[in-house]
């Protein structure tokens, strides 16, 4: 199958699907865990690290990136294995087409806000958890309309783990 994008914003459930695909033998890398996406200005190009205190002026000024090329060493190492690269990036649009399929997982605005208050990581504080809501409201749409199959993330993990593999192959 080659690699899949596991993506939708932060709180949607992309890591905990990753965690039950790789116990179900896939390999799977996270963008945030395993470090495959860093932080660089959008002016000098240059990698900067994320402060403990950020506003919205110090997103406007940088992107968070997966690197095309790391998303093309995963590929070879897969090799004709499925392969899953979990987390949400500023510069899909670069690296959407090195995918063999994109999944997007999605939820509802209150639900989204109940995960983020209650996991205590990005998203949780007042001014981060304004901002991914913003992103929720655009994310499924935008992703609808570069293809990714849109899946509802409402159900138990191993319940969405089959949906995610189930949208590979929906012939089945």
């Amino acid at each position: 199958m080659g690699v899949v994008y596991l993506t939708g914003v932060s709180g949607v459930g992309k890591t905990t699907v990753g965690v039950e695909l790789r116990r179900r033998g896939y390999l799977v890398y996270d963008v945030d865990a395993d470090r495959l996406a860093r932080w660089f200005s959008n002016t000098t190009g240059a990698e900067v690290s994320m402060p403990a205190e950020r506003d919205g002026t110090w997103f406007a000024e940088n992107t968070y990136r997966l690197p095309l090329e790391t998303v093309r060493r995963i590929a070879t190492e897969a090799g004709e294995r499925t392969a899953f690269i979990t987390g949400a990036v500023g510069n899909e649009n670069e690296i959407w087409d090195l995918f063999a399929k994109v999944v997007c997982l999605t939820v509802d605005a209150a639900t989204l806000e109940h995960r983020l208050v209650q996991r205590g990581a990005f998203g949780s504080t007042p001014a981060e958890l304004e901002r991914v809501l913003h992103w929720h409201t655009r994310a499924d749409t935008d992703n609808a309309g570069y293809g990714a199959h849109l899946i509802s993330a409402t159900t138990p993990p191993t319940n969405l783990a089959a949906q995610v593999l189930n949208a590979l192959h929906p012939e089945h």
